[in-house]
């Protein structure tokens, strides 16, 4: 039969030609558009230079061969167009397939997606990841929305006959985040200055995900004056704290910024000096002494001992909350904000304690 007629040769042919289709390519001359490659039928193949090419055509001559794939059959100037590079994805694609076994992790592209899930290809194989295992954070509704983006995911299934595989990107969160929290627990410890990023407020404090771990800021470690965690930090902004415990049978850590901060009171404090006289108001009656109230807010204490030059067996016996005293600053611990006042030092020594110190002598 005249090999014109040949219908079966014909059919092979158009079939051949279909976009999406390998071809072997030889070159037979470089233009300036591209490549031009003879393709095995009456019509030629063409490679136009592009970025995309540009690494794939790099060392190309006249007379190689290689695989090409067909992305246009019906381009303007007659010619059918085709990509080296895609045919070189394919290729390198499927050699990570024979390395790859259930359990690795390998990254993907999503390409399309449908009801029950995300699609990719990695060489000639179709990748599908089921709803299911999208995530182990909140799945996105519009599944669109993961379309030409990266993820790294677990193998779960390789069929090879069928040339599909199974992935999640649920079970490598899952496994990235159990391996972050082994790593955090093993180098953290009780005041290690860490960076966390703020992830959720809460009534009683805020959230902070460092290195992956979410720990704890309570409100009374956020700021000296006592303003909740919502006021003093921003959602998703970083910031540096102090680790204040941290309890690794129950996997919890609790931080603290506010000590990382200068406290106003020592301000206050660093200004004071031994023998400073001062007026202040009782605020607390302890059972060793009063709690006293001076200057800017500043907090006092007038020990028992410093109440009177004679016995006192009740603070009450000589201050009462709201009375106002005038004392003098006896000691400063300039360290803990501590400042100790006697109310007995801005007495005169009585006559009868003189004669019993004489006495004595």
């Amino acid at each position: 039969m005249d090999e014109k007629f040949d219908l079966e040769n014909i059919d092979k042919t158009f079939t051949r030609f279909k976009v999406g289709s390998k071809v072997e390519a030889s070159v037979v001359a470089i233009l300036k558009s591209g490549l031009l490659l003879n393709i095995g039928g009456k019509k030629d193949g063409l490679i136009p230079f592009s970025s995309e090419e540009e690494n794939a055509l790099k060392d190309v001559k006249i007379g190689d061969k290689f695989d090409a794939i067909i992305v246009n059959t019906k381009d303007e100037s007659g010619a059918i167009i085709l990509s080296k590079k895609k045919a070189d994805d394919i290729r390198l694609g499927n050699e990570m397939v024979n390395n790859l076994n259930v359990g690795d992790n390998t990254n993907f592209i999503i390409t399309s997606t449908n009801k029950a899930g995300l699609i990719s290809n990695l060489g000639s194989f179709e990748v599908f990841i089921p709803y299911s295992q999208i995530s182990s954070r909140k799945v996105d509704n519009n599944l669109n929305n993961y379309v030409n983006k990266q993820f790294r995911a677990t193998i779960l299934e390789i069929d090879l006959i069928k040339k599909k595989i199974v992935a999640s990107i649920k079970a490598y969160e899952e496994k990235v985040t159990l391996d972050n929290e082994k790593a955090f627990f093993e180098s953290v410890f009780e005041n290690k200055i860490v960076t966390g990023k703020i992830v959720r407020f809460i009534t009683f404090g805020a959230f902070v995900n460092v290195n992956g771990v979410d720990c704890l800021v309570h409100n009374s470690q956020v700021s000296y004056d006592n303003r909740p965690a919502s006021e003093v930090f921003e959602l998703g902004k970083s910031y540096d704290f102090r680790v204040i415990s941290v309890d690794r049978e129950n996997k919890k850590v609790s931080l603290s910024y506010k000590v990382l901060q200068e406290n106003p009171l020592t301000a206050k404090v660093k200004q004071l000096k031994v023998g400073d006289i001062v007026n202040g108001k009782v605020k607390k009656i302890l059972p060793f002494g009063a709690v006293i109230v001076f200057g800017d807010n500043i907090e006092g204490l007038l020990h028992i001992k410093e109440a009177s030059h004679f016995y006192v067996k009740n603070i009450y016996e000589v201050a009462k909350v709201g009375q106002s005293l005038d004392l003098k600053i006896i000691d400063i611990d300039y360290d803990n904000n501590k400042v100790s006042l006697s109310l007995k030092a801005m007495q005169e020594e009585p006559e009868v304690l003189k004669l019993v110190k004489e006495n004595d002598n």
